[in-house]
């Protein structure tokens, strides 16, 4: 049986909860159609805030900016609901109050990096773990490279990396497209360069998703949980 080969190019931002959530659910779709389908999967960077320090900021401080001190007591309630869609895919959040968001541009460009040596899926899976279960810092170049060689990137090519130019131009072109295609929030799905998935999708939608996108083309319009650029989840 001849596979329908499927493109998708995920748009997401370390920093995204919903980012982690929406990769495990398409997995999860992939895996009861691998006899189907072949899927081409590549993440492509989205900064939601690519203004946030280099030392990043606490969580709270974070909320509070963003949408003033009333945010503050719906955050318990906000982070049980997210722990709770985490755990139904397997995942463990650990929200805490020292948590701190941080600016997650070179973790981008590990995950462009990781593209060459065909590891990229495992870096993607393995900052989201480390940041969301582990509450290690993303932007933390020493973490950044442990990671790397712990998934698969020659510890040589990781040296001197995150100091140079390297898959900064790539980093913000990918960004460009991104605003370029009107993409605001992630997770974003792109599937064979035309159809744009939005949202955190159950499993069963992106089953239904591919049977409209191969071998027949229509106009997809489906939206799910995301986190978008005023920071909102």
């Amino acid at each position: 049986m001849t596979k329908q080969k499927i493109k998708i190019d995920i748009f997401s931002d370390i920093n995204c909860p919903w980012c982690y959530v929406g990769e495990r659910r398409l997995g999860k779709a992939l895996q009861q159609v691998q006899d189907q389908y072949d899927a081409e999967i590549n993440f492509k960077a989205f900064e939601l805030n690519p203004n946030i320090p280099q030392d990043g900021m606490g969580r709270l401080e974070y909320f509070k900016g963003n949408y003033g001190e009333q945010i503050l007591p719906q955050v318990p309630a906000m982070d049980q609901r997210m722990a709770e869609a985490g755990t139904e895919e397997g995942i463990r959040f650990n929200f805490s109050e020292e948590m701190t968001v941080n600016n997650t541009f070179n973790g981008h460009r590990l995950i462009w990096l990781a593209e060459q040596y065909e590891v990229q899926h495992a870096v993607a899976n393995a900052l989201f773990k480390a940041y969301f279960t582990e509450g290690r810092n993303m932007n933390d170049t020493a973490v950044l490279q442990e990671i790397g060689i712990a998934q698969g990137i020659p510890a040589e090519r990781l040296e001197g990396f995150f100091e140079s130019e390297e898959g900064k131009q790539e980093v913000r072109e990918m960004e460009a497209f991104a605003q370029s295609a009107g993409i605001t929030g992630v997770p974003a799905f792109v599937i064979n360069d035309k159809f744009l998935v939005s949202g955190a999708q159950p499993a069963e939608t992106f089953l239904n998703v591919f049977q409209q996108v191969a071998p027949s083309i229509q106009k997809l319009d489906v939206e799910g949980n995301s986190c978008g650029v005023d920071g909102i989840c």
